[in-house]
């Protein structure tokens, strides 16, 4: 049995909808209740909640604008305080080495004056003094000897200044020490070295390697890596006892172990200037030589410090 034939669809029957939209845009809910407002005498809307609505949105873009207009004015001042900051220390750095070099060219000249006198005395009182100058460190010093440089891990220079070290305590692992420094040039003293210096800063008696936040000071210098500890000694025993003793032992587990950069050399000649400002506290006359009259001695200030030894440890690696 055959089906009747079904109706045709209408052309616009899919238009409907848009037809319905474009026609009536008002909801249907919505004009219904117009028409009871009207009916009931109330006044039409006059739109109070769009208004309040558009008051709304202009205090809240006002309130946004002021807030990122203060938070870039506040950037600004950072921006401008740090420079001022970097300025003032360039300039400090820059006057402390200007009288730092002529501490040296000072030094240098009272030096060659106490040459002058003692090339009249005996030839035993200068060689005596000659050799008092080297053991403090007074005087500049020439020979073969070794270099140890050590330098922080590579990603731990490549995390730069724009890492919080608050935050990256894991990479800290990689970073050369106080106490490193000091293990190396205790071990280099053991080994027979005969002067060291540490990024040009000549070690004595008196010399102190601390760690003091970010930075390593040595002799109150603050230094930066790459750490070049230059030694001069024996170059047929020198190189060998400390890579045999517990200084090579010790860098080769910062290499290992931390993944600190470390290079040892040897040098045919190195020069390592005598530390300047270094300051007489206990003198008296040879034997057999005619006494002068006792001065007293000043009274030492009161905001003095005694200089720390070199062993005192500081930013243990744990």
């Amino acid at each position: 049995m055959n089906a009747p034939p079904s109706a045709p669809r209408r052309v616009d029957e899919s238009m409907t909808l848009l037809t319905e939209i474009l026609e009536r845009p008002l909801d249907p809910a919505y004009g219904a209740l117009a028409r009871r407002r009207v009916a009931a005498g109330l006044p039409a809307s006059r739109g109070s909640r769009s208004a309040l609505f558009v008051v709304t949105l202009v205090v809240l873009g006002s309130v946004i604008g002021l807030g990122a207009s203060t938070l870039r004015g506040s950037a600004t001042a950072r921006a401008e305080a740090r420079s001022e900051l970097i300025r003032q220390i360039d300039a400090a750095r820059s006057t402390h080495d200007g009288r730092a070099a002529r501490v040296a060219a000072l030094t240098a000249e009272v030096s060659a004056r106490d040459a002058q006198i003692l090339a009249a005395e005996s030839g035993e009182d200068a060689s005596r003094l000659r050799e008092l100058a080297l053991v403090t460190g007074s005087a500049t010093v020439t020979g073969p000897g070794l270099v140890v440089t050590l330098d922080n891990a590579p990603d731990t220079n490549a995390a730069g200044n724009n890492s919080d070290p608050r935050n990256s305590a894991r990479s800290q692992d990689g970073v050369v020490r106080a106490r490193d420094l000091q293990i190396v040039a205790n071990s280099l003293w053991m080994a027979g070295a005969e002067a060291i210096m540490i990024n040009g800063q000549r070690l004595t008696a008196t010399s102190a390697i601390r760690f003091a936040g970010e930075a390593i000071l040595v002799n109150y210098r603050p230094l930066v890596p790459p750490y070049a500890v230059t030694a001069i000694g024996d170059p047929a025993s020198l190189p060998t006892r400390f890579a045999q003793g517990p200084g090579g032992t010790y860098v080769s587990t910062l290499k290992g172990s931390f993944g600190i950069r470390v290079e040892t050399r040897t040098n045919e000649s190195v020069t390592l200037p005598g530390l300047a400002g270094i300051q007489t506290r206990v003198a008296h006359p040879p034997a057999g030589s005619a006494s002068p009259p006792a001065v007293p001695a000043p009274a030492p200030a009161s905001s003095s410090t005694p200089a720390a030894s070199p062993s005192a440890s500081s930013g243990d690696r744990k």
